[in-house]
């Protein structure tokens, strides 16, 4: 992406009151008139009321603060420019090709670092509840080893103990991992990108650029919110080919994610059998052992 489409693609993200939504919405709008992005934000107070439908508040940053807007944007794209950061719009090819597949509707911003070609073989995530048990660490542990042995990459975050056992297990095996962030890139990182974001503590180790993509749908600077943990959930079981469920509470978030991968035709395999919502709903139930040839559970249709 060019200077001018990643400027303009911060733009977009940086608006407020649009979400993954709106921000379709917008692009759908400027399709059918023939609008770039460029000229969407050159248009008039009037035109983005009637034919956007955009809120207040929106058109008020736009018709008041274009250039204060525009002027920010620019410091940030700078700024991620110059640490070696990405920011790619869901029609880019860059953009992950699952989770533009998947998701409905996709992040319409990604930012993110590192290498983008640990998504060209298969990915696995290993999913917990957020009560962790010495039972669910050594499963995790178990599926993690089982997978970077077998040549997958494996996705997951940095800011969860239970995403922390999969991203710390990942980088001791020297395994390709896919991190993705519940709060923006310079909230996680600051200036650098140049710290592993699923250390314990102040002396993070430094990221191995090489293995490691890291990913954010959210605004570069935004700090982790009540609701950012259901957007990164969704994006790490988007991003897997295969999905371990250790340990999914029966009505919680991460059977939740769970079901919606499977009405999409993913891979979910059920530890043991243990979350029997999941397991009516079509996960398989597996067993330690059944660790030994993840690749048969690979669906290539989906």
């Amino acid at each position: 992406m060019d200077k001018e489409a990643a400027l303009h693609a911060i733009m977009l993200s940086e608006l407020p009151q649009v979400g993954d939504k709106v921000a379709e919405h917008i692009l759908a709008r400027n399709r059918a008139r023939g609008h770039s992005l460029a000229t969407f934000f050159r248009l008039p107070e009037a035109v983005l009321r009637d034919e956007y439908e955009l809120h207040a508040s929106t058109i008020e940053h736009l018709a008041a603060g274009r250039e204060d807007h525009e002027v920010r944007c620019r410091w940030l794209a700078d700024q991620l420019d110059a640490a070696g950061g990405s920011v790619w719009m869901a029609e880019d090819r860059g953009y992950p090709a699952r989770v533009r597949r998947r998701l409905q509707p996709p992040p319409t911003v990604l930012y993110g670092t590192g290498a983008l070609d640990v998504l060209r073989g298969p990915t696995l995530a290993v999913l917990n509840s957020r009560t962790v048990s010495e039972h669910s660490v050594s499963a995790s542990l178990a599926a993690v080893q089982a997978a970077a042995a077998q040549g997958f990459t494996l996705v997951g975050s940095g800011m969860k103990t239970a995403y922390r056992i999969t991203a710390v297990a990942s980088r001791a095996a020297a395994a390709p991992r896919v991190i993705v962030l519940d709060r923006g890139i310079f909230a996680t990182f600051g200036a650098r990108l140049d710290r592993d974001p699923s250390g314990f503590g102040p002396g993070r180790s430094q990221l191995d650029v090489d293995r490691t993509l890291v990913l954010s749908p959210f605004r570069l600077m935004d700090h982790a919110s009540p609701r950012s943990g259901q957007r990164r959930d969704a994006l790490v079981v988007a991003l897997a080919d295969v999905i371990v469920a250790v340990h999914a509470r029966a009505g919680g978030g991460m059977e939740r994610v769970c079901l919606e991968a499977l009405d999409r035709g993913q891979s979910v395999l059920s530890w043991y059998g243990e979350n029997a919502g999941l397991v009516a709903a079509g996960a398989t139930p597996i067993a330690e052992a059944d660790l030994q040839a993840l690749p048969r559970f690979l669906q290539r249709s989906a």
